[in-house]
């Protein structure tokens, strides 16, 4: 049986993977600040992606996605202007994206990417 923690940790493996086969450079994993954490941060052509990954083993009720809620899209979108800030530039586009993945025992993991996920 693994943790919550070792789930969360293979599937942003499985993301960044995945990722990188649909044309995102990884830039930065686990990017923490004191207001939060932000899973990913890519590329994907001239723009700066900030990436949530949910991360559920077997079937679950709801779709990964679903669980993330006001509070954690408010600490991602302020953990983001953080990294932002560090960046001093104002020509940047940037876009909230996640990718669910769903894993199944004896399985290859299922990714979905859904972008802007914000929007």
């Amino acid at each position: 049986m693994r943790t919550t923690a070792e789930i969360g940790n293979y599937g942003e493996r499985v993301a960044a993977a995945f990722l990188r086969r649909q044309g995102y450079r990884i830039l930065t994993r686990n990017y923490k600040t004191t207001r939060g954490e932000i899973d990913l941060v890519c590329r994907h052509g001239n723009v700066l992606v900030f990436v949530e990954v949910k991360t559920r083993a077997e079937v679950a009720i709801v779709r990964p996605a679903e669980a993330i809620d006001d509070r954690q899209e408010e600490a991602l979108h302020r953990t983001a202007q953080r990294y932002l800030e560090l960046l001093d530039r104002d020509d940047i586009d940037y876009r909230f994206d996640a990718v669910e993945v769903q894993l199944k025992a004896g399985a290859i993991p299922v990714c979905t990417l859904i972008p802007n996920f914000f929007a």
